[in-house]
């Protein structure tokens, strides 16, 4: 009679069986044809880094890294994502190397989270990273690559949620800390009331306290980046929507149809310095993919340069695809 431990995983963990292997490796599969053809490279980084290369960026991150100590008294950490190290990659061994810079991958991904509620320390992602170049072009160009793919996993029912970070980093600028974290609370929650309360608590001044109170209005088509414009606070948000306006000049009609710009999205409000999107599927009750422009972070490992990518969570995709004939 077989032992029941045996049979037990540590929580977070996954035993993956003969067919849902087969549809992560069929959606894997489509990506690299995908990746290949529009020319970015595959690398494969290491499985566990220096702590350093996962902390550097100062974001969320940082508590989540699966730590321990090598034989050396080194302090290493499992991979808890694949930007920061081809960051480190790119601005290191790649540093020569002619840009723009078109990279692929895929692999897993592991991070200390909370014991039950379902949350997977070690899922499957795959993405992209495109360094050196700061045009709207770069922008579409990895937008395309996302619809590329769900389109060849014949996945019809999508939306992109797109948005700029420089629109709503303004509203924040000269707070103090504890007073920024209940703003970002509020624009997070879309809540009117608390962002007039905060806003009068705060002293903004009136064009700034108009457009926070106006944030959780401002998701839509197109159009709402008309709306927007006039609620800009300063030089920086108004580069965020014209950035916005390039990109939606550069989609198609198919293309656009699947995005909805929400201008206050604060997700990775420390850690991108632009445009940023997250991906919804119907049939997942949560994001299955996100990326954005993060111009600031090769210069953390040396090099700098504009660069903007994204990363899919091949597990929440496999689940909706079909086993292959």
């Amino acid at each position: 009679m077989p032992n029941p431990r045996l049979a037990q995983i540590p929580p977070g963990s996954q035993d993956l069986l003969p067919a849902e292997v087969g549809r992560r490796r069929r959606v894997q599969r489509d990506w690299f044809r995908l990746a290949e053809a529009g020319g970015y490279r595959e690398v494969v980084p290491p499985t566990f880094e220096y702590e350093e290369v996962f902390t550097r960026a100062g974001t969320k991150l940082a508590s989540e890294l699966i730590r321990f100590v090598d034989q050396g008294g080194r302090m290493v950490a499992l991979r808890a994502d694949f930007t920061s190290s081809i960051a480190r990659v790119a601005a290191t061994r790649l540093r020569g190397s002619e840009r723009p810079l078109r990279l692929s991958y895929a692999g897993k991904v592991y991070r200390q989270r909370p014991e039950g509620g379902g949350h997977a320390r070690e899922t499957f992602q795959l993405g992209a990273e495109l360094i050196g170049s700061a045009d709207a072009e770069a922008d579409v160009e990895v937008l395309r690559l996302v619809v590329g793919l769900l389109r060849s996993l014949e996945i019809a029912e999508f939306q992109i949620n797109l948005g700029d970070i420089r629109f709503v980093r303004p509203l924040l600028a000269g707070l103090a800390p504890e007073e920024a974290e209940a703003l970002r609370t509020a624009i997070d929650r879309k809540d009117r009331a608390a962002l007039a309360e905060g806003a009068r608590l705060f002293g903004a001044p009136a064009a700034v306290a108009r457009a926070l109170v106006e944030l959780p209005e401002l998701i839509g088509r197109g159009e709402v980046l008309l709306r927007a414009r006039s609620l800009a606070s300063g030089p920086e948000a108004e580069a965020a929507i014209e950035r916005l306006r390039a990109i939606d000049a550069l989609l198609t009609d198919e293309e656009r149809g699947h995005v909805v710009y929400d201008l206050g999205e604060i997700r990775g409000l420390g850690y991108y310095t632009g445009m940023q999107f997250e991906v919804f599927v119907a049939g997942s009750g949560r994001a299955v993919a996100f990326g954005g422009r993060y111009d600031a972070l090769l210069a953390l490992y040396g090099e700098g340069g504009a660069a903007v990518g994204f990363a899919l969570e091949t597990d929440a995709i496999a689940d909706l695809v079909g086993d292959e004939g």
